[in-house]
């Protein structure tokens, strides 16, 4: 009888957990990506590459005039959906890597950057507005600018 109390108990705070919402963390954008018509992407060491929404498809228009590969803009909007458990006041930027970042995107006026790695967690610290958070490293692999033309285009 004691053994089936405590397996009704165990299984009913198990039902409880499962059913309570479940806590997202923190959005670090609110910037719907169909809205956007301009992407700046600078990386320490490499010219800036500038994107732009042209009827509809996206184009490169600097370093070079291109078409864009869809698919790797999709990678670089990925950064908008980014949610994080951790949002920390921007501060003192110098102690996340921040002060000279390795990765800066720009989002029509709203601006992204990268930083240091979070050794115990792997994470990146990633500046937007007047927050630092902490989201998967993943969120800075950006295409290179070869990786980012559209095969077969001009």
């Amino acid at each position: 009888m004691r053994n089936r109390i405590l397996f009704f108990l165990v299984i009913s705070v198990g039902a409880i957990l499962y059913f309570l919402p479940k806590d997202e963390g923190f959005s670090v954008s609110k910037t719907d990506p169909s809205s956007v018509t301009r992407i700046e992407i600078s990386k320490k060491g490499s010219e800036s590459v500038l994107l732009e929404k042209m009827g509809g498809r996206w184009k490169i228009v600097s370093p070079v005039r291109k078409d864009v590969n869809p698919e790797k803009v999709k990678e670089i909007f990925s950064v908008l959906n980014a949610r994080s458990d951790q949002k920390l006041d921007a501060g003192d930027l110098s102690r996340f890597g921040l002060d000279k970042p390795d990765l800066s995107l720009k989002f029509d006026g709203e601006s992204f950057e990268f930083g240091m790695i979070y050794p115990l967690t792997g994470q990146q610290y990633l500046h937007a507005g007047n927050s630092v958070y902490l989201v998967s490293a993943k969120y800075a692999l950006i295409p290179s600018l070869s990786e980012l033309e559209h095969a077969g285009t001009s």
